[in-house]
C-alpha cells in the first residue's frame, strides 16, 4: 500500500517548524521543484548539477522497480568541485513498520574527494504515529545525524511524510532543510568550513530525493 506523503493539504506558503539551533541561521533558496530527470542550480552563485534515475524520487514514497542508482550530483562548493554517486535498496522489513506501511528504502550517497565521505539514510522510529527517516552523513572524523522533521510552523499535527530534515552534530540541531513548499530553503553554517560543508553536501541529496505534492 503507497504511503501517504502528507496527512493534510499545505497551503503554498507553509514552512516546517524550526528548532532553537536552526532557527537564528540564515535562509537559502536552493533549486526548485519538481526536479525531473537533470538539471542544474544556483546555490549562492556556486553551480549544482544533478541526474536522477527516475522523473519522481522519495524517500517517503515506494521505490521505482529496479531503481539501483537513483542520484548523481556534484556541487561546486568552496573546497572545490564535490561529486557524489548515490544508491537505493530496500531492506528487510524493521519492527516499527507496520503491514499498512510502505517499507521505507535506503539512500547510500558516496562522495570521493578526500577524505572519502558517505551518507546513509533509510528507516527511522515511529514518533506520535509517523515513521520517520533517520541516517548519518560521515566524513573524517566529522559525523552528521540526519532525521526527518514532520511539524510545521503554526500546527501541533505531525505530517505523514517529511516537510523537511533536521542536522545534528555532537546531538544538538545545527542546521535544517525546508521542504514544504517548491522551492528547499537550508539553514546552514559557513559552507567554508567542515561543517557546513557537511551539511550542504547532505542537504542537497535529501532535496534531490523529495518531490512536492
Amino acid at each position: 500500500m503507497r504511503e501517504s506523503p502528507r496527512t493534510t493539504a499545505e497551503p503554498a506558503d507553509a514552512r516546517m517548524a524550526q528548532s532553537p539551533g536552526a532557527a537564528g541561521l540564515a535562509e537559502e533558496r536552493l533549486g526548485k521543484r519538481p526536479w525531473g530527470r537533470q538539471g542544474e542550480f544556483q546555490l549562492l552563485g556556486q553551480r549544482v548539477h544533478y541526474e536522477r534515475g527516475a522523473d519522481r524520487l522519495a524517500l517517503f514514497e515506494p521505490l521505482p522497480p529496479g531503481l539501483a542508482t537513483p542520484l548523481r550530483f556534484s556541487w561546486a562548493g568552496p573546497a572545490g568541485d564535490s561529486a557524489a554517486v548515490c544508491e537505493s535498496w530496500m531492506p528487510a522489513a524493521g519492527a516499527a513498520v507496520r503491514s499498512s506501511d510502505a517499507r521505507p528504502w535506503v539512500l547510500s550517497c558516496r562522495w570521493g574527494s578526500a577524505p572519502a565521505a558517505m551518507l546513509q539514510i533509510g528507516e527511522g522510529q515511529r514518533r506520535n504515529g509517523v515513521l520517520t527517516r533517520e541516517g548519518a552523513y560521515r566524513r573524517g572524523e566529522l559525523t552528521l545525524g540526519l532525521r526527518s522533521a514532520h511539524r510545521l510552523e503554526g500546527s501541533t499535527r505531525p505530517q505523514a511524510g517529511a516537510v523537511g530534515y533536521e542536522m545534528l552534530y555532537q546531538g544538538d540541531v545545527v542546521a535544517s532543510l525546508d521542504l514544504a513548499g517548491p522551492t528547499p530553503r537550508l539553514r546552514r553554517p559557513d559552507p567554508a568550513t567542515p561543517l557546513g560543508r557537511a551539511v550542504t553536501e547532505a542537504a542537497l541529496a535529501l532535496a534531490l530525493v523529495s518531490e512536492p505534492r
